[in-house]
């Protein structure tokens, strides 16, 4: 199974496939096609991406195994993006050609090791071709490689792929079927939820959640009873939580007795899923019966911080507000999570009489609460904003920092700016700088 290592080598594989791509298309053009050559040796120096890729494995290598999935599918499309439009360029300003041939070279050579990477960049254009030959070999290939080829083919979607996908669900590795089945999930085929339903009851709790996501995405409401059959026998509170979550979206007959249980369940995740479910049911129905109201009401105590955020938020929504004292204590409270909870729900709630708390929980201890805090202001629109701006200037170097990442988040150029200043200082925020920018950062055109 590809483990955190293995996906973010895939990282310095694809760069240099894309540096190998680009090396090629250098030794074809002919002189007198500046845009074309600056275009590419601006690649080659590293001037397309904020951020170096050895600063990206280094981060990488810092961050909890279970986020780094995320953030290397995240870069790997942000580069595929920059190959894709490097094709747009070099076609508008030359020859297709110039950059398709040497990635048809790669695929018809069997024994190429960035074979799969040409397949699937081919793939993405019009090249049934590459297609076949994916379907053909794809069990063939390492599993590093049918997991980056379902990464790039479900980023750029299409009808055509299908079969690849359907290849992939039977995949011996759970990453792999775990992306194909996210991907199967925007297929309008028949054929696609008979397939994932199976999944259902697959030893791998990854795979189990994302057939649960992906079928209530389809709309298969005649799933019900399955969902309910193994809520009942499951074992993993993550899977119920997620079936939880599924009741909220399934419109059949009998979903408020499932959530009505679930309002009581020992596992806070399914209690707090539940509560969100059931404000879907309301938004949905314009009403709840009595029992449920008043259950939500009692959780507002619950010993968890998200169900005492949710049953707020959800309250909220059914017009009852009378919730101000109990947010401003969130905000206060010993527990950090408490306090980034009540950052949430001012922003969620959009509660501009408690905009200062918020700009004093930029200066927390908690970097959670700090960027929940942070973010949160940015739902008052442009008082919110001007507040960020203030401190992205005169804060402390901790608000600063996750004010410009705030900010960063609606694309200001400046926000940037002080972020990749930040990451390049040698200060002890640097570090911190880095991440926040690789979270925002994208390929420049």
């Amino acid at each position: 199974m590809l483990n955190s290592k293995m996906m973010t080598n895939l990282l310095i594989r694809y760069d240099g496939f894309l540096s190998r791509i680009a090396v090629s298309v250098l030794r074809q053009i002919e002189e007198g096609n500046p845009k074309i050559e600056r275009k590419i040796v601006d690649f080659l120096k590293g001037k397309m991406f904020p951020v170096p890729l050895d600063r990206v494995i280094e981060y990488l290598e810092k961050i909890p195994p279970d986020s780094v999935r995320e953030r290397v599918i995240e870069y790997l499309r942000d580069m595929h993006a920059t190959l894709m439009d490097m094709v747009v360029f070099v076609g508008a300003e030359g020859n297709r050609q110039l950059i398709y041939l040497p990635m048809i070279r790669i695929m018809e050579n069997e024994e190429d090791s960035d074979r799969a990477l040409a397949m699937a960049t081919l793939s993405c254009f019009d090249f049934p071709e590459a297609v076949n030959r994916m379907v053909r070999d794809f069990d063939n290939l390492s599993s590093e490689m049918r997991w980056v080829t379902i990464v790039i083919l479900k980023k750029r979607w299409d009808e055509k792929f299908v079969p690849i996908f359907l290849k992939a669900l039977d995949d011996r590795d759970p990453e792999v079927v775990r992306g194909a089945i996210l991907a199967m999930s925007r297929a309008t085929v028949p054929a696609a939820r008979e397939p994932i339903r199976k999944l259902l009851y697959s030893p791998s709790e990854m795979i189990v959640l994302s057939a649960i996501k992906a079928l209530v995405e389809i709309g298969s409401a005649e799933i019900l009873e399955e969902l309910r059959s193994l809520f009942a026998k499951t074992d993993s509170h993550r899977v119920r939580a997620t079936i939880a979550s599924a009741f909220g979206d399934i419109d059949c007959d009998g979903t408020l007795d499932n959530l009505r249980e679930c309002l009581v369940a020992p596992d806070a995740r399914v209690r707090a899923n539940a509560v969100m479910a059931l404000k879907k049911k309301h938004d949905k129905l314009g009403s709840l019966p009595r029992d449920i109201i008043e259950r939500i009401v009692e959780l507002k105590k619950d010993t968890d911080h998200r169900v005492q955020a949710d049953c707020v938020q959800a309250l909220w929504s059914m017009g009852q507000t009378s919730n101000l004292s109990e947010i401003e204590s969130m905000l206060i409270s010993a527990n950090e999570m408490s306090r980034s909870a009540g950052a949430y729900l001012c922003g969620k709630l959009k509660l501009f009489q408690l905009k200062k708390n918020l700009e004093n929980l930029t200066a927390d201890s908690s970097w959670t609460v700090r960027k929940m805090a942070a973010i949160a202001l940015l739902a008052f629109g442009d008082s919110g904003r001007e507040v960020l701006k203030q401190l992205m200037d005169y804060g402390t170097s901790d608000q600063q920092i996750v004010s410009a990442f705030a900010v960063g988040l609606t694309d200001d150029s400046s926000a940037i700016e002080k972020l990749i200043e930040q990451s390049r200082s040698g200060s002890e925020m640097a570090e911190m700088a880095t991440s926040l920018l690789l979270r925002l950062a994208k390929p420049a055109t």
